[in-house]
């Protein structure tokens, strides 16, 4: 008899940041997993459930999509979720699921608003304290994506270390997107050399201290070019010199062009559960330069240069003396292909397919 497996889909209802980047991706790696077998389609059905209305786009060939219910947002993952998928398994990618179901398994990406609660909206930060504090304690097992965000989590919400198992994210989705228009193409040629920053404009991506940076730095040539949206769930305003190139939200296509022509790629966040767009950077060829906080030299190792992200005057040194050392920036290319190359979807989806057989029962 097969097992009925329930993923949940709210995150099809919402922008993608790295959270919803992380629930697509794998999804997708575990509908590759089923089309080549290793996946027992006599033993396992995928069902993919969300709210009625429009939802961003997945194309999938084995795992079906439903839509169930009246409700939208919170409501309908806290009172019709728990209703759809009673008795059975229930995945959910995106922090926080219904508080009620016991029979899940949960995402967690990192441990922010317990550690760094001033740089969220108190509603949101409230919320999300409390949530993750019970889901805690009756979901069946928690992921997270690095032992930086496992040790976290174990340290403000006090759950056993054996219920919580580390699956990375990866960068390796960025690969397959085709080229952009020309019209793209020819505003970013007219704008080389830039160095890029890559994330949403919260204020712990602390892109304010690029900013600075390159005001400070003898890098005239340069531009810095950011690509990212504003995000909700902070109180804060970043504000940033005239000079920062601010491109908006960009398709997957003229992110991968981007990164692909960048000279150089800094990521100066405060913190990070993991932090794909620097490994997303390496993938394409680009050389980093990263922040030194939290999980980031966990997962990127010693494929980039550090910087301290509270010290601009670190920032401005290290952005000169890459710049002036091509055997240094060729070495963090050869580098970033490497470290790049240990993280997967695929193997990602492996491991959870573990979980599932170990708790799907």
């Amino acid at each position: 008899m097969k097992k009925k497996i329930f993923l949940n889909g709210r995150f099809l209802t919402q922008p993608i940041t790295g959270v919803q980047r992380t629930a697509h991706e794998l999804i997708k790696a575990l509908d590759k997993l089923i089309e080549e077998c290793v996946i027992d389609k006599s033993s396992f059905e995928f069902i993919l459930i969300a709210p009625k209305g429009e939802l961003m786009s997945l194309q999938l060939n084995h795992i079906r999509l439903v839509q169930k219910g009246f409700l939208k947002g919170n409501l309908w993952e806290q009172f019709e979720l728990p209703i759809y998928t009673l008795n059975y398994l229930l995945i959910s990618m995106g922090y926080v699921s219904c508080l009620i179901k016991r029979k899940q398994i949960i995402i967690m990406h990192d441990a922010g608003t317990f550690s760094h609660p001033h740089f969220f909206k108190s509603t949101f930060r409230a919320w999300y304290k409390f949530a993750i504090s019970i889901l805690t304690k009756v979901s069946l097992h928690i992921i997270t994506v690095s032992e930086f965000s496992k040790k976290e989590l174990i340290k403000h919400t006090k759950i056993k270390e054996n219920k919580v198992t580390v699956i990375y994210n990866a960068p390796d989705h960025i690969k397959h997107y085709t080229e952009p228009d020309d019209e793209f193409k020819d505003k970013i040629k007219q704008m080389q050399p830039y160095f890029l920053g890559v994330s949403s404009l919260h204020p712990h991506k602390n892109f304010e201290v690029l900013s600075k940076a390159s005001v400070s730095a003898d890098l005239a040539e340069y531009k810095i070019a950011i690509a990212g949206g504003a995000n909700s769930r902070s109180f804060q305003t970043v504000v940033l010199d005239k000079s920062v190139v601010m491109l908006g939200y960009v398709s997957n296509q003229q992110l991968k062009y981007l990164y692909s022509h960048a000279s150089l790629f800094i990521f100066p966040s405060l913190f990070e559960g993991f932090g794909i767009p620097p490994l997303e950077a390496m993938i394409l060829g680009c050389p980093v330069l990263s922040s030194n906080a939290t999980a980031l030299p966990e997962i990127l190792g010693d494929a980039c240069e550090y910087f301290d992200p509270l010290n601009v005057d670190d920032l401005v040194s290290k952005m000169e003396g890459l710049v002036k050392n091509k055997t240094r920036l060729d070495e963090l290319q050869q580098n970033g292909y490497e470290r790049a190359a240990l993280y997967n979807w695929k193997k990602s989806a492996a491991c959870l397919l573990e979980l599932i057989k170990k708790f799907g029962a």
